[in-house]
């Protein structure tokens, strides 16, 4: 049986590395978001997600009427729980 964790209890808040300054973390992360659409577009997928230091990013396609498009989320400094 999971033991599934319980929030906030059971989470830890991500730590960044200090070496990281905000400026360099901002380009990673628009690296990052473009690697994502462009996988996403590849494999045709609806969402897709990545995590590092204490960054969250979840990109959603979202289909709307005739139109779709991605939305995208960057979560800094979020909590994180592990599922074994």
């Amino acid at each position: 049986m999971m033991n599934i964790p319980k929030y906030p209890v059971d989470f830890n808040d991500s730590v960044r590395n200090k070496k990281t300054t905000e400026e360099d973390l901002n380009h990673k992360i628009n690296l990052e978001v473009e690697s994502m659409i462009e996988f996403m577009n590849t494999n045709n997928t609806n969402n897709h997600s990545v995590a590092f230091e204490d960054v969250l990013i979840i990109i959603d396609r979202i289909y709307e009427d005739d139109d779709s498009y991605f939305e995208i989320s960057v979560a800094k400094q979020h909590s994180r729980g592990i599922v074994r």
